[in-house]
């Protein structure tokens, strides 16, 4: 058996990845600072939830991703130090020792070493080689597929991709009359009827540069339904919206749907055909968020995919009551395929519990085992550690059992890393 160990070993160790949903920046993937790791948003905000004030390595209150700090990066860093022991005991912290380790050389951060780390970690952010070999060599990722699309790839390797959110009518931080106003100062004029929301949509879609894109990512509200979706229904939804008049469940769910549908039929215009959607979190003010499941999505996505059959659901969820679902959504709808995990299922428990439900339910060619959804390249590498580490153990286990022969746990891995994510995106 201590062959088959060394065997899958091997063959993670070697593995070729394709990773198909990050926010890494196009031009520069890498870190500029330590400040840039060491308080990366899931890091800042166990940081902020342990009791460092809000405001302690950031004038907005918000983590650098979504504000301008207002503060040196290196005066970020050393106030976060007397906070970072708290979390030594969870993932992130876990991930933050391994970055620290593995790529700089670096046992713990400390006051004394902080400046020399600093400099390190600047010094290779500066050098267009280091992202090369950090992502390609160290990590073996072929291909990153970024959201963020502020400024052009440095590399062919970097591919885009594109979200978008103009079906929901509730979000953490807006109210509905707020994300209304939104719609209408793009679009030009009011949105009153299901005719011009249909208008909108259309528009928005016309204005996607859609060959770039490798994917359009949907964050799609969990109460989604075909109830309450018609186009009377919809012209009421908006009318309620315009006088702030509260909204059920299934008032908003019913316009998601709606949108949704019109969003499909306006790409089938477009050669678009894959559409990556992630479902499960809630984002409370400032940035606080939350678990998020409603029994209506999946019989909602269900038909959808039914009545799109030319298009590619790719489906991930931040809220493990969803990892059956999605697991018998891929296995009973061909469109439908299966894809990492996401946000607050990102941990040691709950990537086993996914890996093993979707090894279990979903055919092999629909299964991808990893995206890092990481801002900064040096991010990328723990989360990919870990998935190899847990999926390793799955396919010895499974051998032990005699679950899988040596030969088809071998060949799950080039699936679930590079062939999957490859075929399904168009890589």
């Amino acid at each position: 058996m201590s062959d088959a160990r060394d065997q899958i070993r091997k063959a993670l160790d070697e593995v070729r990845v394709i990773d198909p949903h990050c926010h890494l920046r196009l031009a520069k993937p890498s870190a500029d600072s330590l400040a840039d790791i060491v308080l990366y948003h899931h890091v800042w905000i166990e940081l902020v939830s342990s009791g460092m004030d809000q405001f302690e390595v950031s004038a907005s209150d918000l983590p650098h991703e979504l504000a301008d700090p207002e503060i040196a990066p290196l005066e970020r860093v050393r106030r976060s130090l007397k906070h970072l022991p708290n979390t030594r005991n969870t993932t992130l912290g876990l991930f933050l020792r391994w970055i620290l380790k593995d790529l700089y050389g670096v046992d713990r951060l400390t006051e004394s070493n902080l400046e020399t780390v600093f400099a390190d970690v600047a010094r290779k952010g500066q050098d267009p080689a280091w992202q090369e070999r950090l992502l390609r060599e160290r990590c073996g990722i072929d291909h990153n597929i970024s959201v963020e699309l502020r400024s052009a790839p440095y590399s062919g390797r970097m591919l885009k991709a594109r979200e978008i959110f103009p079906a929901n009518l509730i979000h953490g931080k807006q109210t509905s009359s707020g994300i209304l106003s939104g719609w209408e100062s793009a679009f030009g004029r009011e949105i009153r009827t299901a005719l011009d929301y249909t208008e909108f949509l259309r528009e928005t879609v016309s204005g996607l540069s859609v060959a770039e894109y490798k994917f359009l990512g949907w964050w799609v509200v969990p109460c989604v339904t075909d109830a309450l979706s018609d186009e009377d229904q919809i012209t009421r939804t908006l009318q309620k919206v315009r006088h702030e008049e509260p909204l059920s469940h299934d008032e908003i769910g019913g316009f998601c749907y709606s949108g949704m549908r019109t969003l499909l039929q306006e790409l089938r215009r477009t050669p678009l055909r894959t559409i990556q959607v992630i479902v499960g979190a809630e984002v409370l003010p400032p940035h606080r968020s939350l678990t998020h499941w409603n029994g209506n999505f999946c019989g909602a996505i269900g038909r959808i995919a039914n009545q799109f059959e030319d298009f590619r659901f790719d489906l991930s969820t931040a809220s493990d009551a969803y990892t059956q679902d999605l697991g018998i959504l891929s296995r009973h709808i061909p469109n439908i395929s299966v894809a990492g995990t996401w946000w607050h299922t990102f941990y040691p428990f709950y990537i086993r519990k996914s890996l093993e439900t979707r090894l279990d339910m979903v055919p092999a060619n629909k299964i991808t085992g990893y995206f890092s959804d990481a801002y900064h390249a040096e991010w990328c590498y723990p989360k990919l550690k870990m998935v190899k580490q847990i999926l390793g153990e799955i396919l010895v286990e499974r051998i032990e059992r005699g679950w899988y022969d040596t030969d088809t746990a071998i060949g799950l891995i080039p699936r679930l890393f590079h062939d999957n994510p490859g075929r399904i995106y168009g890589v």
